[in-house]
């Protein structure tokens, strides 16, 4: 699915979401969101769901070894992974806390210089800045209780 050949990749995705009985969840337990993303989104399917086929109700058959090894699982790439040490855990309260610190300290910057900028959903779905997304709830908000 990420051959530089694009029928070879078209080919392989399409046969493997078959192989999968286009269920949308089987592809990503397989394959990973970051190699289905292009077959998904070609297919209207990124939100999930189903093919228009109809394929046998069978039950997943999840391994033993799947189901064992299924929290390690990189959801993106589709790749086993060691598990990785918490560093948090090893840290004192007063590290944790230098480290809080820094974070906010790091996204205040981001926000002043507008690299960094906080988004909301408006009323209709789109996505727009943050101040007009709460500027546009207020207004609906009043007009609601205008009519109560």
């Amino acid at each position: 699915m990420t051959h530089v050949d694009l029928g070879v990749k078209q080919i392989a995705a399409e046969f493997l979401f078959v192989l999968c009985k286009e269920r949308v969840d089987s592809l990503l337990k397989y394959t990973g969101y970051g190699n289905a993303a292009g077959l998904l989104a070609a297919r209207g399917l990124l939100a999930g769901g189903r093919g228009d086929n109809w394929y046998s109700e069978d039950e997943d058959t999840d391994t033993e070894e799947y189901k064992n090894a299924k929290p390690n699982i990189n959801l993106i790439t589709g790749h086993l992974e060691e598990p990785m040490p918490n560093p948090i855990d090893e840290m004192t309260e007063e590290q944790k806390e230098y480290e809080a610190m820094k974070l906010v300290n790091m996204l205040d910057k981001l926000s002043r210089e507008e690299l960094l900028k906080p988004m909301g959903l408006k009323p209709d779905g789109t996505i727009t800045p943050l101040e007009e997304a709460l500027n546009q709830y207020s207004v609906i908000e009043e007009t609601s209780s205008d009519t109560d």
